[in-house]
C-alpha cells in the first residue's frame, strides 16, 4: 500500500478549509484573550496565507476543471468574482495598523460577511456540481488543489504585498 495521504477528494478538501476559516474568524472575534494583540496578528497571518491559498489554488486547479466537465461558467466566474471580493476585504484588513481597534473588528467584519456570503454559495453550486463527477475525477482534483494550495501557503502568500498584487490597479 502506498502513502494515501496526498489522495483526497476534492469536495471534502474544500469544504475542511471552510472549515477552518470560520474556526479562525471566531477566534480574531475573540477579545478575551491576554495576548489579544500577538493573537490576532498571528492568525490574521494564517487566515490570510490559508485563504489567498484557497482561493488561487480552486482557480487554477479546480474552476477550470469544472468548467470544463460541468459547464458551469456562471458558477465558475461568479466565484473568481467573490474571490476578487474576498482579496479586497483581506487586504482591507491586513492594513489596519491596530488590531485591537474598532476599525479592524469593522474591516474583519467585512470581511467574515463576504466570506461566509461566497462558502455558502460555492457549497451550493460549484461543489454540489463537482459531486456530480467520477470519483476518480475528483481525486486526482483535490490532490492537484492541496498540492498547489500548500505549495502557495509555504510561500507566504498571504502577504500584505502578496495580497495586493492580487488586486487589479
Amino acid at each position: 500500500m502506498g502513502d494515501n495521504r496526498w489522495m483526497a477528494d476534492v469536495v471534502d478538501v474544500i469544504v475542511t478549509d471552510h472549515l477552518r476559516f470560520e474556526t479562525l474568524l471566531r477566534a480574531l472575534r475573540d477579545r478575551s484573550r491576554p495576548d489579544l494583540a500577538a493573537h490576532r496578528r498571528h492568525t490574521l497571518s494564517e487566515l490570510a496565507d490559508l485563504l489567498v491559498a484557497h482561493a488561487s489554488a480552486e482557480e487554477s486547479e479546480v474552476y477550470p476543471k469544472l468548467r470544463e466537465l460541468t459547464g458551469t461558467d456562471d458558477h465558475v466566474e461568479h466565484g473568481e468574482d467573490e474571490h476578487l471580493d474576498g482579496h479586497r476585504r483581506l487586504l482591507a484588513l491586513l492594513d489596519v495598523p491596530d488590531v485591537e481597534s474598532v476599525a479592524f473588528d469593522k474591516a474583519l467584519g467585512k470581511l467574515a460577511n463576504s466570506l461566509y456570503h461566497h462558502l455558502d454559495e460555492e457549497e451550493r453550486t460549484l461543489l454540489n456540481d463537482a459531486l456530480r463527477l467520477d470519483p476518480a475525477v475528483r481525486q486526482s482534483l483535490g490532490d492537484a488543489w492541496v498540492a498547489e494550495r500548500d505549495r502557495l501557503i509555504a510561500l507566504s502568500c498571504g502577504s500584505r504585498a502578496a495580497v495586493a498584487a492580487l488586486l487589479p490597479d
